[in-house]
């Protein structure tokens, strides 16, 4: 009896031994090609995610979560950023488009060349270095109170109220930007009290 105690004490030890190691060990980035539509969740982590297509399909990624050091677009694949972070560069090469909707991207290098799109909606966006984009690269920025100084600094607000910088953004990068712009909230509230009040008198 005394010796089944002890065996079941060293397999509690050993089970939490094990669960402690495993919590401070760090999550071994990898890298990954994605060739099919695939989804990355909360809790992924990858050094370098590149996404092909498998002729005649393109191929989508959706990205709900997750940390990514480097984001590449190849062939007319599309990349739809929703949620996670993705924390050095996104590049774009082909037909590659890339969606930005929201989560965190802390960016020292941004790529989009060739034929391919940016589209930048919401979320937490700082382009720190210069940026580059070829004259036939298509890049959308949608927001408000955008301001350009001239010195290579381009802030301002995206589609969902979110902060928004590109630093060391030359003239001639800036030329290449779309920036869209939308109304800003309080301008909507206005527009929305405006038509309460119109229905009301009617």
């Amino acid at each position: 009896m005394f010796r089944k105690g002890k065996i079941m004490r060293k397999i509690i030890l050993t089970i939490l031994a094990a669960i402690v190691l495993f919590g401070v060990c760090p999550v071994q980035a990898v890298n990954i090609e994605f060739r099919t539509d695939t989804i990355i969740r909360p809790g992924e982590v990858y050094d370098i995610v590149s996404v092909y297509d498998t002729p005649p399909d393109a191929s989508t990624v959706h990205m709900f979560g997750g940390s990514i050091k480097s984001v590449q677009s190849y062939d007319s694949s599309i990349v739809n950023i929703h949620d996670g972070e993705v924390w050095w560069s996104i590049t774009t090469r082909d037909f590659g488009t890339i969606n930005i909707y929201g989560g965190s991207l802390n960016l020292e290098y941004l790529a989009v060349s060739d034929l391919c799109t940016l589209n930048i909606y919401g979320g937490d966006v700082y382009i720190g270095n210069s940026p580059v984009f070829s004259d036939s690269s298509s890049v959308n920025i949608y927001g408000y109170g955008f301001n350009y100084d001239g010195a290579r600094l381009l802030t301002g607000y995206l589609s969902d109220d979110s902060h928004f910088f590109m630093g060391e953004c030359y003239p001639s990068d800036y030329a290449l930007l779309n920036l869209i712009v939308i109304p800003e909230p309080a301008t909507l509230l206005l527009v929305g009290i405006g038509t309460i009040f119109l229905r009301k008198r009617g």
